[in-house]
């Protein structure tokens, strides 16, 4: 009997660790579930509630949202292209729609904004990214369809190629505009992103091209790393855990504004150190060389500087902050680049009083703002053509079907 209940000892101490170690993965199990319930639940009250956001994560869970290229039946509008990186496919028709941005587009022949027919030759050739292309403004809207209604006599055609840089431009110019012979090519600067999007397009061009551009932008060089930090940045989450960050070392870029008539916008304060030196010097021997490949054409060359958002808006909060714009052109300036700069222009046309000429947290340019835009650069164009001769643009399109 003895032998008996020591034996009945042993046995149940075994029991009892397993049951233990049951009990220990239960619990774990129970608390993993709990942490994940939690992160859901705050996920999903952080989207129904964006406002408890940040300015700046409010705006790159924006840019994350509309990132989707994708036409009105579902179809990719973009292809690869060895050269220019990416195009947009011939006779796409789009719509963007994300909170008060809600425009749509029908592309031409080529794939870029323009009515058909197209014409053969033009006067004025606008190259550019989001900027040129009228990004926020449906068709007939945007400002260089103003400009074509204000100057029906003038044969404009629109470049802006969506997500480009100056280095991409470029290209554009050499296979699409350069065969219609323009008297004058306009480059829309805008240094908030293309100084940025020169670079990742320099060094997809140093791998050697060998994945697509489109991917590579997203991704980068596909690494894990690359990979996960693009799926964090699609997560509320994970921006309010960068707020909370920034918070503690009071280095939030975040800025508010409410404007009398009741709009409200969202400015976001350039990146510390943007733009750095090289990466301006880049763009603008970019611009420069465009500039150089005009007029040995025969043509006119201007660069149109646009400033961000917060270039126009945060005199108004009494703040200034390092400008992009300035320091590009600059840069432009001491290359003998002819320029026009719209930061004066839009910042005299911003006020309390409203309305706002940006959308609340997308950085373009609203309706109001697109019709500014091209109310002052039509005042521009038709100086330059008084100062040079009204068929000034005429006689540099005939010459351009003489080269």
């Amino acid at each position: 009997m003895g032998r008996s209940s020591a034996g009945a000892g042993k046995a149940e101490k075994p029991a009892a660790g397993a049951d233990r170690v049951r009990l220990g993965r239960a619990e774990f199990a129970l608390l993993l579930a709990s942490v994940l319930f939690f992160l859901l639940a705050a996920e999903l009250v952080l989207r129904l509630f964006p406002h408890l956001l940040s300015e700046e994560a409010q705006l790159r869970l924006h840019w994350a949202a509309i990132a989707g290229d994708t036409d009105t039946s579902g179809r990719d509008m973009l292809s690869d292209d060895p050269e220019i990186g990416f195009l947009y496919r011939p006779h796409s028709q789009g719509r963007i729609a994300r909170d008060d941005l809600d425009f749509s587009f029908r592309l031409d022949s080529f794939g870029f904004r323009n009515p058909e027919p197209r014409p053969a030759k033009a006067d004025v050739v606008i190259l550019g990214d989001s900027m040129a292309f009228g990004y926020g403004a449906s068709d007939g809207r945007d400002w260089v369809s103003l400009l074509r209604a204000r100057f029906p006599e003038l044969a404009i055609v629109n470049l802006g190629l969506i997500g480009s840089g100056p280095l991409q431009q470029l290209a554009v110019y050499e296979r699409f505009g350069r065969p219609l012979a323009p008297a004058l090519v306009v480059q829309v600067v805008f240094a908030g992103n293309d100084v940025h999007d020169d670079e990742t397009f320099a060094r997809w061009q140093e791998t050697g091209r060998t994945r697509s551009f489109r991917r590579f932008r997203v991704e980068g060089e596909g690494r894990l790393v690359d990979r996960l930090w693009n799926l964090a940045g699609r997560s509320h989450l994970f921006w309010f855990a960068v707020d909370l960050v920034k918070a503690l070392r009071q280095s939030g870029r975040g800025r508010s504004l409410l404007l009398e008539n009741g709009e409200r916008l969202r400015l976001v304060l350039p990146a510390r150190g943007y733009p750095g030196p090289a990466g301006v010097e880049r763009t603008a021997a970019a611009i420069a060389r465009l500039h150089q490949r005009v007029e040995a054409d025969g043509g006119r060359f201007l660069a149109v500087l646009m400033p961000s958002k917060e270039e126009v808006y945060l005199p108004l909060l009494g703040e200034s902050a390092p400008s992009p714009s300035a320091i590009l052109g600059e840069r432009l300036a001491s290359l003998g680049i002819p320029l026009f700069d719209l930061g004066d222009p839009l910042r005299a046309g911003a006020s309390r009083h409203g309305p706002a000429l940006f959308f609340r947290v997308d950085g373009h340019p609203n309706l109001a703002g697109q019709a500014r835009i091209a109310e002052v650069f039509a005042a521009r164009l038709s100086a330059w053509r008084t100062e040079t001769g009204k068929t000034a643009l005429a006689r540099g399109r005939e010459a351009g079907e003489e080269r």
